[in-house]
């Protein structure tokens, strides 16, 4: 029994949707605690508040996607990585924005994150896989 609970971690551990899962309900975790504390400790604006907790958690959220999620630590693709990311960035940044802006007014702020991120994660796992952090096959001798 110990031994397959064991190889069943460790397939989880390996397996990559898992660690993007885990990669993304960590991230979702430091976006909501810091909008939770800048909107309801420091009484910002759910625009200002927003917009921090999203950007601090995603530049976590790049950083392990790239080196532990999809294993990504080529150099010279940091370039493109960083670029395409971006665009989905900005994209999401956007969408999250308004999106939490406006349901904000119908639902607590909290539930319209969450809502947004559930929404965002249909794309944005193929978009990392598939054009983000895709690493060329490597020739095996």
């Amino acid at each position: 029994m110990k031994i397959r609970v064991k190889n069943i971690t460790v397939y989880l551990y390996r397996h990559r949707f898992v660690r993007y899962l885990f990669v993304g309900g960590t991230t979702f975790l430091i976006d909501f605690g810091i909008l939770y504390f800048l909107k309801n400790n420091l009484q910002t604006t759910i625009t200002f508040s927003t917009s921090v907790a999203y950007w601090i958690s995603i530049s976590y959220n790049f950083l392990l996607n790239r080196y532990w999620t999809f294993e990504a630590r080529e150099k010279e693709d940091l370039k493109r990585h960083i670029t395409i990311y971006m665009f989905l960035l900005i994209g999401n940044y956007f969408f999250t924005l308004i999106f939490v802006a406006i349901i904000s007014n119908y639902i607590y702020f909290l539930f319209a994150k969450a809502l947004a991120v559930a929404i965002q994660m249909t794309w944005t796992y193929y978009i990392y896989r598939d054009m983000i952090f895709y690493t060329k096959p490597r020739i095996k001798l």
